[in-house]
């Protein structure tokens, strides 16, 4: 973690089966170091550095890891910068408020995507998914013939954590930026969610060619919290 002692805290929540440490994270540290805010990361639980088994894993326990690490920075207000799952808990844990959240950046957000995903699959297997509690899936990013499994109560535990479907309250200014080629979440859920959600400034900034990475698009990224940072910056000058 970089931090001044003072002001405003960055607070970068990667996506899933990501890790702190990975390109728009890394990009985003160097920028805060650079411009002298203060900056955070960290790995959710079975994701990079930290343990547990993915298996055992649902939103609520990630919501409440990641609450009780923005706890640590309260009072000082919070910069939430969330990509893909980590956009999903961006907006849970502004939505709680139970931190001081100040303003959201939020990256091809992958809201209800766990629900989305179960409604997708044959019933067969969504029956055997739940006689068994758990399913095993290939691994896309692993060598060949590797798998990963996932327990059935994240799926029955993400329907709590609906952000599409019930009205959303939020305290601060949401920003998103989506691309319109993202072959994982469709640019359709980003303009569903900004069509429903109530904050104080809301907008989607839509990324022609952009893919579900985004890594083309930190330049935007980088922006957004720029132009976060000073309005920010000041609330926190005049609560002090």
């Amino acid at each position: 973690m970089t931090d001044t002692g003072h002001g405003p805290i960055g607070l970068f929540l990667h996506g899933f089966r990501s890790h702190c440490v990975g390109e728009k994270a890394t990009a985003l540290t160097e920028h805060a170091f650079a411009r002298g805010y203060s900056w955070a990361r960290f790995d959710l639980a079975a994701h990079g550095a930290s343990t547990g088994a993915l298996v055992e894993q649902t939103l609520s326990g990630w919501l409440e890891d990641a609450l009780s690490v923005a706890a640590l920075y309260a009072p000082r207000p919070l910069i939430l910068v969330g990509s893909s799952l980590g956009a999903w808990l961006a907006v849970l844990m502004a939505r709680s408020r139970r931190i001081p959240v100040a303003g959201l950046v939020l990256l091809a957000p992958a809201f209800n995507f766990l629900q989305r995903y179960y409604a997708g699959l044959p019933q067969g297997l969504r029956q055997q998914w739940r006689s068994d509690g758990r399913l095993t899936l290939p691994d896309p990013y692993g060598p060949p013939g590797t798998v990963y499994q996932l327990g059935y109560p994240l799926i029955e535990d993400a329907v709590a954590h609906d952000v599409l479907s019930v009205p959303v309250a939020l305290p601060c200014p949401l920003t998103m930026i989506h691309g319109d080629r993202d072959e994982v979440v469709p640019l359709a859920v980003s303009e569903d969610f900004l069509r429903h959600v109530h904050a104080p400034d809301k907008r989607l900034t839509v990324v022609a060619g952009g893919d579900h990475r985004l890594t083309a698009a930190i330049p935007r990224v980088l922006a957004e919290v720029d132009a976060l940072w000073p309005v920010t910056a000041v609330r926190a000058g005049r609560s002090a």
